[in-house]
């Protein structure tokens, strides 16, 4: 406590420090003035009210409060005194401006990692939060819809007017639908130009029916993009709870089965889902099938996208990313099989040969180029993990410095403690842990403290508005200021434009990924890219803010 004063039972000044002076802004002229009249706007509020107390009780008083005549936080602490009370205090607003500062950030990236950055609309994980709570709520006989939908010709205007055209479709899209429900609806943003809708029944299936057309008369009319009128129109498909499946999965799989046949249909129409649709599910069953026998056929392979050093342009390491190249399929996409691998537990000997063909792989590049391989929340569940890894480590002599394990939020979500030891134990090995996917789960933060992290990977969600995005700017320049304070290497992904590389590189990330170097190659192509310098202008970006990079 550096300022002090004291005041007579009249609340006159008798005493002031050097510090005190300072503070308030007075002097020796001060002395034997009611402070109440140097100060009348305080002697209205919390401090008035603390010390009158302290003076008609005789006891002492620790509190904060704001003085508006000083635009200043202070922190302070009265006692009784024969004389009348002193008073000593600190002046803590700058404590409280970053104390304000940080809570803002953390607000903000917990509605970021909820949202979609683009629209404001629900985001996935969101989607499936609330699905799980309005069936919970409503019980196996809740009677509810979901709506599917996706935008017909949206291609066309991504390709002709350009992406930030697509992305001001989006928004307005966005605004239409929200305009088009009830408030106790749900609308949602999948991703790309995917949209769904929970919509609880007042009344009959028709309810939802009459939606549906809403949807499809209001998307129908014509876009304004600056000056340029564009068309789209939208699909639907509609599943009902409890008739089409009483869990999140069996509805939201319904109903995308009812918009796949609603587009091939004709567009522009929706369908209601029903048993015929069932045969979708098979052809879901037959990829699992293709997939059990894929890794002894010898058809994945591995591709690699490479990681900058922000500062030497060079590559510092590469990740390896699954492909599936069947022969009667051709290229199978990886949202198409590694969400059944990981549900049929195939994902665990998958997850072993990548282990073993990416360090076999990376012991042929240069000691400084390190490589980073994917781990799935399910191989957790397999204690020979560890086992895998070292034996991986060992039959390629691959330094256990250069691999980097990455993880996602919900390998902690899941038995945490035990994922937690499993961690401790990799990290035992020499081995690097990356947390991948930054901020768009609940408590990443959270986790920074529970585990001594090597890496953080922001997830491009963060990147799409950059450098014009002030809440995705905000976060970017927190987590990057988190990282260096904890020690922890920064990288970020998705980054496509000289625009979104110059926003991070300003705020001192330490390596960035990206179609603006290079896209994911195969075994043959990435030794090129390791031995020099990475120049910008890479090959052409498919994906922006209205799609995902693979």
């Amino acid at each position: 406590m550096d300022s002090v004063m004291l005041l007579d039972p009249r609340w006159r000044i008798r005493y002031l420090n050097e510090n005190a002076k300072r503070l308030l802004r007075i002097g020796d002229e001060s002395l034997g003035k009611v402070f109440w009249k140097l100060f009348p706007k305080e002697g209205r509020g919390n401090f008035a009210k603390r010390c009158q107390e302290v003076m008609n009780r005789r006891v002492r008083s620790f509190f904060e409060d704001y003085l508006p005549s000083l635009d200043r936080w202070i922190e302070a602490n009265a006692s009784p005194t024969q004389e009348g009370i002193s008073i000593f205090c600190r002046d803590i607003t700058e404590h409280r401006q970053a104390e304000e500062d940080k809570l803002l950030a953390q607000k903000q990236m917990a509605h970021l990692a909820r949202h979609d950055m683009l629209t404001g609309l629900a985001n996935r994980m969101f989607f499936r939060e609330c699905f799980d709570r309005a069936l919970s709520e409503k019980g196996a006989a809740g009677r509810m819809a979901v709506l599917c939908l996706d935008l017909d010709g949206f291609k066309a205007i991504n390709d002709t007017l350009g992406h930030p055209a697509g992305d001001a479709v989006l928004r307005q899209v966005s605004a239409r639908l929200v305009q088009s429900v009830r408030p106790a609806d749900v609308v949602a943003r999948l991703g790309g130009d995917e949209f769904a809708i929970i919509h609880p029944l007042a009344t009959t299936h028709d309810d939802a029916v009459r939606l549906a057309r809403r949807v499809i008369d209001t998307l129908c009319e014509p876009f304004t993009i600056e000056g340029v009128s564009a068309t789209v129109g939208a699909s639907v498909g509609i599943a009902f709870a409890p008739d089409d499946g009483t869990s999140a999965d069996e509805l939201i799989k319904a109903a995308d089965i009812a918009l796949y046949n609603a587009k091939a249909s004709g567009r522009g129409t929706y369908k209601r889902f029903d048993l015929a649709m069932h045969a979708q599910l098979q052809a879901h069953q037959q990829v699992k099938i293709a997939l059990r026998g894929a890794l002894q056929r010898n058809e994945f392979e591995l591709h690699y996208q490479p990681l900058i050093s922000l500062r030497s342009r060079r590559v510092t390491g590469c990740e390896a990313l699954l492909r599936w190249r069947n022969p009667e399929r051709g290229m199978v996409a990886p949202s198409e099989f590694i969400p059944i691998a990981e549900e049929t537990g195939l994902i665990v000997p998958i997850g072993e040969w990548i282990l073993d063909q990416a360090c076999r792989q990376a012991a042929q590049w240069p000691e400084r180029v390190s490589i980073a391989i994917n781990l799935s929340p399910v191989q957790f569940k397999h204690r020979n993990l560890v086992k895998t890894v070292a034996d991986a480590l060992s039959a390629s002599r691959l330094t256990p410095a250069r691999l980097q394990l990455e993880i996602t939020e919900s390998v902690l979500l899941d038995e945490s403690e035990h994922n937690i030891q499993l961690l401790q134990e990799l990290r035992g090995l020499g081995v690097k842990i990356a947390m991948d996917d930054f901020g768009t789960g609940y408590s990443s933060l959270g986790y920074l403290r529970s585990f001594p992290f090597d890496k953080i990977k922001v997830d491009q969600a963060f990147v799409r508005d950059l450098p014009h995005g002030k809440e995705s700017l905000a976060i970017v320049k927190a987590v990057a200021g988190l990282g260096h304070s904890l020690g922890m290497t920064t990288t970020i992904e998705g980054i496509e434009t000289e625009a979104q590389l110059a926003a991070v590189n300003a705020e001192g990330f330490h390596e960035v990924q990206g179609y603006i170097f290079s896209r994911p190659v195969p075994p043959s192509e990435i030794s090129k890219l390791i031995d020099g310098p990475l120049e910008t202008g890479g090959a052409p970006c498919v994906y922006l803010a209205n799609g995902p990079q693979s």
